[in-house]
């Protein structure tokens, strides 16, 4: 018997032991290499996606996973700065996915009947799009609850919000998911429009309206702007990418609404799934976050589709409701997925165009 004690004891301590193991390689070869950010640090190719490295929370503190990252954007420095909605926080990590800091918690500036707002400067409801200035620094959060944007310094140090009033365009206030910062304007995704303003918060104009019509928007979850001023917009509920001058003319659409009653049968004809958020890359073209396609659409300044890269799943290189999309200058895409939680690094390898576009639709 007391040999048999023994043999368990040992079984046990071995066991013990291994655990224990695993924890330190896992500290080591993760947490500890990127300075306390849990990142996936695996180079590899899925199809024409190489995947450079993955971000799943700041990996310390209360909270050290992503509860549903929205948006992403990056800085001149290529530093990542990521809307971690779930957690009211913005996390920011360097080039290699390395932690830096996070500033945020919840307040709430617009309460149910029956509780009191308790939104002090600083605090989010839901923060959603991130847009950093290239000219300041200056990091330009919506606060898509509390209706407001919400301006930082690039230490996270609080500085402005607006509008603090209603501000004179078609409606009295914002619900602003996307932004976007270029030459000096903040241009917003509110819930049928875009509104803009300065990086001072004046308001200068705003363009849209609920519907399915050319120009009209239903939800628009992403917005960037190009070189030349043209402003990208996608009109998610609407499924399509719109281009429109800064004056709200419409310049070119793709894709369509599709009609009541059509049925999941036609989704393969359709161009989008569902867009979220758009950037512009240093090639001029424009990428878009389908989410219900699982992909990244390319789309060129006159509004044709050059690639569609990608395919579902929760491993390296694949997406599961990939939301957010920021490029850097160097041609590095940090994409949201939503739903594991994280923020993927990775590199295209080369575009599909126009004679393999539809095989590569089919393959993915």
């Amino acid at each position: 018997m007391d040999r048999e004690n023994s043999k368990n004891l040992t079984r046990v301590l071995v066991a013990v032991l291994l655990v224990l193991l695993c924890i330190l390689l896992y500290t080591y070869f993760v947490v500890l290499e990127s300075g306390g950010g849990i990142v996936s640090t695996t180079k590899k190719k899925v199809g024409k996606i190489e995947f450079l490295f993955g971000i799943y929370g700041p990996g310390r503190g209360e909270y050290p996973e992503f509860n549903m990252p929205m948006s992403v954007d990056t800085d001149k420095d290529n530093n990542i700065y990521i809307t971690d909605s779930g957690h009211n926080r913005v996390c920011v990590f360097d080039n290699n996915g390395e932690f830096l800091f996070e500033f945020g918690e919840k307040g709430v500036a617009h309460p149910i009947p029956g509780d009191k707002a308790n939104w002090k400067p600083g605090t989010f409801s839901y923060p959603y799009g991130i847009a950093i200035d290239d000219e300041t620094g200056n990091i330009f959060v919506a606060d898509m609850v509390n209706e407001r944007i919400q301006v930082f310094d690039y230490g996270g140090r609080f500085l402005d919000w607006f509008p603090k009033e209603p501000y004179g365009g078609t409606a009295s206030n914002i619900f602003p998911t996307d932004i976007a910062v270029k030459n000096g304007k903040v241009y917003v995704c509110s819930s049928y429009q875009v509104v803009i303003f300065t990086t001072g918060g004046k308001y200068v104009t705003d363009f849209g309206m609920p519907g399915t019509g050319v120009g009209q928007l239903n939800r628009p979850n992403g917005i960037d702007v190009g070189e030349d001023g043209t402003i990208y917009v996608a009109d998610s509920n609407n499924l399509r990418l719109q281009a429109f001058t800064e004056r709200g003319k419409v310049k070119w659409v793709v894709g369509k609404p599709t009609a009541v009653g059509a049925g999941i049968e036609r989704e393969k004809d359709r161009v989008f799934g569902l867009p979220r958020n758009v950037a512009v890359g240093p090639d001029g073209n424009i990428y878009v976050a389908d989410a219900f396609h699982f992909q990244i659409k390319v789309f060129s300044p006159e509004g044709k589709q050059l690639a569609a890269m990608g395919k579902r799943g929760i491993g390296d290189g694949e997406f599961n409701f990939n939301n957010g999309i920021s490029i850097t200058n160097d041609g590095i895409i940090y994409i949201v997925d939503k739903q594991p939680g994280r923020v993927q690094a990775i590199r295209f390898s080369g575009f599909w165009m126009e004679d393999s576009l539809e095989d590569s639709l089919e393959d993915n």
